[in-house]
């Protein structure tokens, strides 16, 4: 059982807001998506409370280039910790001809995901 509320906190006021269909089925389906436990807590919740971060919503497109860019940032990660194995292993070993193409590969990997996290970036600011 709920605990008895003071006569200040009790809600006594009703506010009707007139809706489309379309609006109210949004709005079920936000409460649900959010877990709220009714309309008035989710409605308590968006429009009284300040929030310190924002819902972005992206497309599929979006993600996509994401999920590459990450995978090329594992590739870029893995191939680093090869380099860098190979020469902890060996106090004498020398770097390569190989080993210089693939820091050179890493840092043009690196330049293009960046180029791309900054125009996805500018589009979210």
């Amino acid at each position: 059982m709920a605990p008895r509320k003071s006569p200040k906190q009790r809600r006594t006021i009703q506010f009707k807001v007139y809706l489309t269909e379309a609006e109210k089925l949004k709005i079920i389906t936000s409460v649900k998506q959010e877990k709220y436990n009714s309309i008035s807590d989710f409605a308590r919740e968006r429009l009284l409370k300040e929030r310190l971060s924002k819902r972005i919503s992206v497309s599929a497109d979006y993600i996509r280039i994401f999920k590459t860019m990450d995978y090329n940032l594992t590739k870029i990660g893995t191939n680093l910790n090869q380099v860098a194995h190979k020469l902890n292993a060996y106090n004498t070993y020398m770097l390569t001809e190989e080993d210089l193409q693939t820091f050179k590969a890493c840092f043009e990997h690196l330049k293009n995901c960046y180029a791309l996290l900054g125009q996805h970036l500018r589009k979210i600011n």
